[in-house]
């Protein structure tokens, strides 16, 4: 039986992995119109269904997804056999956009982990500005980003759920200053990080201070600052977690209160449409991803 060709195959896996045929013609830089007849061809050739086509969505046969699975594995092999025989295409560079405070505290200490096991791959950590509803093009293969309420990112998944919860000193809770109540707050210095300027107040909102003023406190440029501040006893700050945990495990920071008040955020991960080093950018998508499941 002859095989379907690899540049079908490689648009079958692209559409279903973005479960998108505009998506994937923008990925590979074809027509929309060359996505849809190529699949239809394709799905005419293998005469089953591999996608199922609704008025807004597509989505995957089970004998889709199956297939999927296999295409994707098939290519991925492909590509690193190709990078391992031939030296001169092994090099490949990912460039991960994302804020400064991810980098530092949750990126940067696994960097290693990546390097070790992908040898062949730079990845390069571009900050940003903490404007989480950002959308310039950055030239990044891959973005770490909060969206705004309401949007709709199709090249963005999501990759994990932040705790949001107040940190002190050890020194501060052990004298006898440890809030056990929201409104106890308000007689505390708080640590504001630029930036995350609304934190505060959604967490009073969130935990019936609605009305209450938001005692302003120190406010500073990075969530490192902001620590090294908590850390000297000057005030409660609001932690994401898992970004702070090691200083909670450490016993350098405490949770305020003994009771779980906290907020979350939702970080995504965003995908460049365009990419010259696309097996480098899935490895790197899947590392993050295995990052946020630990």
């Amino acid at each position: 039986m002859r095989r379907p060709r690899l540049n079908v195959l490689r648009t079958f896996e692209a559409a279903g992995r973005n479960s998108s045929f505009s998506l994937a013609a923008e990925e590979l830089n074809i027509s929309q119109a060359a996505v849809s007849q190529q699949m239809r061809q394709l799905e005419a050739y293998l005469g089953a269904a591999l996608f199922v086509r609704h008025h807004r969505r597509l989505s995957l046969t089970s004998t889709g997804q199956a297939y999927l699975n296999g295409v994707h594995e098939a290519l991925d092999r492909l590509d690193t056999v190709t990078d391992q025989l031939f030296s001169d295409r092994q090099h490949q560079i990912v460039t991960i956009r994302c804020t400064s405070s991810v980098a530092t505290l949750w990126l940067a200490p696994r960097l290693g982990s990546f390097q070790k096991h992908h040898p062949e791959i730079d990845l390069r950590i571009k900050t940003l500005d903490p404007d989480y509803g950002d959308r310039n093009p950055s030239g990044a293969d891959l973005e770490i980003v909060i969206l705004s309420d309401g949007a709709n990112d199709p090249h963005a998944r999501k990759l994990l759920t932040a705790t949001i919860t107040p940190v002190c000193s050890p020194e501060f809770s052990s004298r006898g200053l440890r809030p056990s109540e929201p409104a106890d707050v308000l007689a505390f210095e708080l640590i504001h990080v630029l930036g995350y300027d609304d934190d505060w107040h959604r967490w009073f909102r969130r935990h019936g201070l609605r009305d209450a003023p938001v005692p302003r406190g120190l406010s500073v440029d990075g969530s490192l600052i902001a620590i090294e501040a908590a850390q000297r006893g000057d005030g409660i700050m609001l932690g994401r977690r898992p970004f702070i945990d090691s200083y909670l495990r450490s016993g350098e920071l405490v949770e305020a209160f003994s009771e779980p008040f906290h907020l979350h955020a939702d970080y995504y991960l965003r995908q460049g449409p365009r990419t010259k080093s696309k097996r480098g950018r899935d490895l790197a998508a899947r590392w993050l991803a295995g990052l946020a499941d630990r």
